[in-house]
């Protein structure tokens, strides 16, 4: 945990043209839809790097380059510090939350774990655990999508690969839907010593019981001396797996099936390439695109004038994905699903040292989902008159999404 101070300034520095009112945490009054909240901001007179009040005062980059030169450029914007409101003392996630060169111990620990052929090894089980879930409520022609599938299967694979016991599901989806929502200063500070407590009593108990799961990998670890690694960088990047690899894929999949709900013909051409594993890939690539949930936090590193506009040291900067995946000049028709789509150059991972070690998985996670979804249940709807609730923050999703179908004979 930090002991530093990286408060951003008073906005003195900035011009009366480059404030724009928005909150990250609260929709319009009339708005459900995350996607929409964000997108209206392109249809504003926002300017394309704004700056807001609203939780403690932070920049937005609206326009892909920019996003994607703030993933990219780690000598201005650091991924160390960055929560939004600001709180300290903050979890040092590895290594996510650790600029180059220092992040490359942990991620050089991770990115084996996570390949195309590492990821492609877990299949069987995500076909499986998929099953199981749809086994459960296919029969009756309705479910809550997020309750009963979408935040089930990632979290319960995250259980699988740690090797963590499986009755604690639903205590760890409730921890990490607090960590991903909530913008209470009390709240957020009780959850992480929360998770922090969930992730060093596992890694005490596992320390007795080393096999090769996940959690084993971490606390079997030893650095170019062949000492162990620093205990809570080990407990940090615990922290890390554990919220990354829950929510973010549970929103993702909240948007793809609310999608396809209201869209017979995507469900249609869908399931028609169901089991063609390249069209498939490049239909799932655009549905990631179309419906990216992350808004990632950056910290400035010091003062400095960037594409004109002043910054400041410990200036937060907030670079929403959704809107990055939107842009005119980089995805023709940006605003049209294409299913076909072969050149899809998103930012829904990230990019730069710091892209999302795990993308592998968070995509096979949907493929496969999708696939023995639509295999079981072709045709689903949002029911007439049903509350879709939606969620804004660090991640966009829906925290209800109700279906219903006509079961098979």
């Amino acid at each position: 945990m930090s002991t530093g101070r990286y408060f951003p300034s008073p906005p003195d520095h900035v011009p009366a043209g480059r404030m724009h009112e928005f909150d990250i945490y609260r929709f319009s009054p009339g708005v459900n839809d995350p996607l929409e909240q964000w997108g209206s901001l392109l249809a504003s007179d926002a300017p394309r790097i704004f700056y807001t009040h609203h939780n403690g005062g932070h920049w937005v980059f609206l326009d892909y380059e920019d996003v994607r030169e703030a993933f990219r450029n780690d000598s201005l914007f650091s991924t160390y510090q960055t929560p939004i409101p600001p709180i300290e003392p903050y979890p040092v996630m590895q290594p996510q939350g650790v600029d180059p060169p220092e992040h490359k111990t942990f991620r050089s620990l991770l990115a084996p774990l996570f390949t195309p052929v590492a990821v492609e090894k877990m299949k069987a089980e995500l076909h499986r655990r998929s099953g199981v879930l749809l086994d459960a409520f296919a029969g009756r022609g309705a479910c809550e999508f997020g309750r009963d599938f979408a935040s089930l299967l990632p979290t319960g694979m995250f259980l699988y690969l740690m090797g963590m016991p499986e009755d604690r599901l639903m205590e760890f989806v409730h921890l990490a839907e607090v960590f991903m929502r909530s913008n209470d200063d009390a709240e957020r500070a009780t959850n992480i010593q929360q998770i922090y407590t969930v992730i060093g009593e596992y890694l005490a108990w596992r320390a007795t019981r080393l096999g090769d799961d996940l959690g084993s990998v971490l606390v079997k670890a030893r650095d170019e001396n062949g000492q162990p690694l620093d205990h809570q960088d080990v407990l940090n990047c615990g922290f890390l797996l554990f919220v990354a690899g829950l929510d973010t894929v549970t929103s993702t999949m909240t948007f793809i099936w609310r999608h396809l709900a209201h869209n017979h013909a995507a469900r249609r051409a869908l399931t028609a390439i169901i089991d063609d594993r390249e069209k498939l890939s490049v239909a799932v690539d655009e549905l990631l695109r179309m419906h990216a949930v992350p808004n990632i936090y950056r910290r400035v590193k010091k003062d400095m004038v960037y594409r004109g506009v002043t910054m400041k040291e410990n200036d937060r900067v907030v670079l929403p994905v959704s809107v990055a995946n939107r842009n005119e000049s980089v995805f023709a028709h940006a605003d049209t699903i294409d299913l076909q789509r072969e050149i899809n150059n998103h930012l829904t991972f990230g990019a730069g040292p710091h892209r999302c070690v795990g993308s592998h998985l968070a995509k096979t996670e949907v493929t496969v989902a999708l696939q023995e979804w639509l295999r079981r249940i072709p045709d689903f709807e949002v029911p007439a008159g049903a509350e879709i609730v939606g969620h804004m923050g660090p991640t966009l999703g829906f925290n209800r999404l109700p279906l219903v179908w006509t079961p098979a004979a």
